[in-house]
């Protein structure tokens, strides 16, 4: 059990540092010089918003009905696919 959630961390740490977060560790390396730094900085930074974010759904699930999510899902759903339209 401990491999499958640490090997299923590292993939999504290591797929978040794929989008925006590469731009921004591009220029903050070229500008800082310390491009080593600069990752662990972003790693932590990854490790600490999972962290928030896992700790945040877990406290509301437990706090939240089932049925109050999903009709906020689907509204969420309908209301950005009238906005994109």
């Amino acid at each position: 059990m401990i491999v499958a959630l640490l090997s299923s961390f590292l993939l999504v740490a290591l797929a978040e540092m794929g989008d925006k977060t590469q731009l921004v560790a591009l220029s903050m390396a070229s500008r800082y010089r310390r491009p080593w730094a600069v990752l662990l900085g972003i790693l932590i930074a990854t490790t600490v918003n999972h962290a928030l974010a896992s700790s945040v759904g877990v406290w509301a699930s437990t706090r939240v009905p089932a049925t109050v999510v999903q009709w906020a899902l689907v509204l969420g759903f309908i209301g950005f696919g009238v906005w994109t339209r």
